[in-house]
């Protein structure tokens, strides 16, 4: 028979669990030093075993021997229903595979490019497919489009859109793409009134940097004469312009080069004249002035407080504008020969190696929750970078990295012009990364350079987190790509800019 004594020691074990627990998932910490320990991403784990010790402790308390059969029949249990869900796990995962790829070449040029006429199913970096898995198709040039004839008739519109892997879209599938459902509702609702047929051709490269997508619009792009091109820019896209190397295996197959080894794999672009091995240098001494001189530096940083935009884009017109192929192609083609050999036997998809399920399933947990509770230190840090800084110290500053882009763009709105087309820019930073002052200030430069070059200028950033604060998922969970919700509000955007233009 149980005492008040034990139910008093019952509801105190139940009353002092939720307690942690709700403290756990609220951040409502009753004491500093717990806190601190929300930064360490096993405490979750700890405080499983703090409950599961205390619960046998209370067992052996109220039932004495009892407690063993007890103990045993909830193993049982908890063990069943773990072969059950690893078993579901493992179907799932062999319903559901995922790939390991390399569709991608060396290109003297660009860098790199997806191979022509190729096929390759994108699902992910998980052992099996989460999310999505694409099959994806590539023209004869290399690009997830259909086959175009670079010659158009004049009842024909055509459409550009460049970028990076954003705009190649490889994450769904591809009737789903911006571009394909921009095509279609342009000839679906505009056919009727302009009596024009519309064509959306996607250039999107992943991995791309804007001095790439330069390179790529006068390799490939400007060769179809589009009438419309939208460049799509973030980040990534600003600081892969300013970085020739490449240190990541796996996604280009390349094979490991030892500690802290990269390739110069990228093009790297300047506003100034200066020697490729000037560039490679690895000293952290007045890296901006490897990009530009140190005269327009201060020059244009004098102008900028006091909002002088158009003097600072009529100085970047006049500076030199250098793209530098890269240094280690022939290097680049010898190891990923020896990875594709080494590590997929000779192919270039092969499927990934099963793991255990539930293993998955925890540290997926334990990284969640890391990164849930670490995201306010990191987003405070965020906050306090200064408009100037780059976002390593290998890099040159952020005002460096702003000024080498916007004279590309500058560059390219001209030869866009040239080819009697439009240039517009969808500026999307702060959606893809936690608004910070950086980026805003990225944002305005944006603004300002396609006021002074007549371009438009879509801040699609607006719109995305717009619905974001709704409660609309734009992007996939366990992916930072557009999913299919994404694309099509991509799609839609650019339908509204083309139907006012129509009229």
């Amino acid at each position: 028979m149980k005492t008040n004594s034990d139910k008093t020691l019952l509801f105190g074990f139940t009353l002092s669990s939720f307690l942690i627990l709700y403290s756990l998932f609220t951040h409502r910490s009753p004491a500093p030093w717990i806190w601190e320990l929300y930064s360490f991403p096993y405490f979750i784990l700890l405080v499983l075993v703090f409950c599961s010790l205390f619960y046998i402790g209370i067992l052996i308390y109220l039932y004495h021997l009892k407690s063993l059969y007890i103990l045993a029949a909830n193993l049982a249990i908890l063990f069943g229903l773990a072969i059950t869900v690893e078993i579901g796990g493992q179907l799932y995962a062999h319903l559901h595979p995922s790939y390991k790829i390399i569709p991608f070449m060396p290109d003297p040029m660009l860098g790199w490019r997806i191979i022509p006429k190729s096929e390759h199913i994108v699902s992910g970096r998980h052992w099996y497919a989460r999310e999505f898995s694409s099959k994806v198709q590539t023209n004869s040039l290399g690009f997830r489009d259909h086959e175009r004839q670079a010659r158009k008739d004049n009842n024909t519109i055509r459409i550009a859109l460049l970028g990076d892997s954003m705009v190649a879209a490889r994450e769904v599938d591809f009737e789903k793409t911006a571009g394909q459902v921009l095509e279609k509702r342009l000839n679906q609702e505009l056919f009727p009134k302009t009596k024009k047929k519309y064509e959306v051709l996607n250039f999107g490269v992943p991995g791309y940097g804007i001095d790439q997508i330069f390179l790529n619009w006068r390799t490939f792009v400007s060769k179809f004469k589009p009438d419309f091109v939208f460049l799509y820019i973030f980040e990534k896209n600003y600081f892969r312009t300013i970085s020739s190397t490449w240190c990541s295996r796996q996604f280009f197959g390349i094979d490991d080069l030892g500690d802290r080894k990269c390739l110069f794999i990228r093009p790297v672009a300047t506003v100034k004249k200066t020697s490729q091995k000037t560039l490679t240098k690895s000293q952290k001494i007045a890296l901006d002035f490897l990009y530009i001189q140190s005269k327009h530096m201060e020059t244009v940083e004098s102008l900028l407080k006091s909002k002088n935009y158009s003097q600072v884009f009529h100085l970047l017109k006049n500076l030199p504008m250098n793209i530098y192929l890269p240094r280690d192609y022939k290097k680049f083609i010898e190891e990923q020969k020896k990875y594709i050999e080494k590590e997929m036997n000779g192919k270039r998809m092969v499927k990934r190696k099963k793991e255990i399920f539930l293993q998955g399933i925890f540290a997926n947990t334990i990284q969640q929750l890391k990164k849930k509770y670490s995201s306010g230190k990191l987003k405070s840090t965020e906050d306090k970078k200064n408009k100037y800084q780059g976002d390593r110290d290998n890099f040159p500053s952020w005002l460096t990295t702003n000024l080498v882009n916007l004279r590309i763009i500058q560059f390219l709105s001209r030869l866009v012009k040239a080819s009697s087309g439009k240039l517009a820019i969808i500026d999307t930073f702060s959606f893809h990364n936690e608004s910070n002052p950086s980026l805003i200030y990225a944002s305005n430069l944006l603004k300002q350079l396609a006021n002074f070059e007549n371009m438009k200028y879509i801040p699609l950033h607006k719109i995305f987190n717009k619905l974001k604060d709704q409660g609309y998922s734009l992007t996939w969970k366990y992916d930072p790509h557009l999913n299919e919700l994404g694309n099509e509000i991509f799609a839609n955007t650019l339908f509204d800019i083309l139907e006012k233009d129509s009229n």
